[in-house]
């Protein structure tokens, strides 16, 4: 029977500076949820189709969301964060997107507990593309925090 190389899999790195712009704490993780939008939005793009792709960030203060899940169980007040970059990794990588956010300070200032890729940004709209709830650090106000979401497609 042949083997399926197709698997979406993601690992985020967090990585919190204070004002001094000397990291104050970092996280890894490699066990993430990639949701069934996420499958929709690849299938409509590799199969001509226009849907959005992602563009924006959001961190929140919940857990426990799953793949059918649309948005963060708790997300922060303000509106979600553009991302930096995204590009396709290279070499051996070169099935892997790495998408780089920056929230700066002031935004998603609290007790981080999750966090999700969207395709819009405003935080009320039903569109998470991947999740995190891995995390429990607290961002304070003068900090900015920088996620690179690398989602891996097929085997790396």
């Amino acid at each position: 029977m042949p083997v399926s190389r197709m698997k979406v899999k993601q690992q985020v790195d967090y990585v919190c500076r204070g004002p001094d712009g000397k990291i104050k704490w970092e996280h890894h993780t490699e066990k993430n949820t990639i949701t069934e939008l996420y499958d929709v939005l690849v299938a409509d793009r590799l199969s001509g189709g226009s849907d959005t792709l992602i563009t924006h960030a959001h961190c929140g203060t919940g857990t426990g969301q799953g793949s059918s899940d649309t948005n963060l169980a708790t997300p922060c007040a303000e509106n979600r964060t553009a991302i930096d970059s995204m590009t396709q990794g290279s070499a051996a990588a070169d099935n892997d997107i790495v998408i780089v956010i920056t929230f700066p300070a002031g935004v998603c200032t609290a007790s981080i507990e999750e966090a999700g890729l969207f395709t819009s940004i405003t935080y009320t709209d039903a569109n998470m593309m991947a999740y995190d709830d891995s995390i429990s650090k607290t961002k304070a106000a003068a900090d900015s925090l920088e996620l690179t979401w690398t989602l891996v497609h097929g085997a790396s």
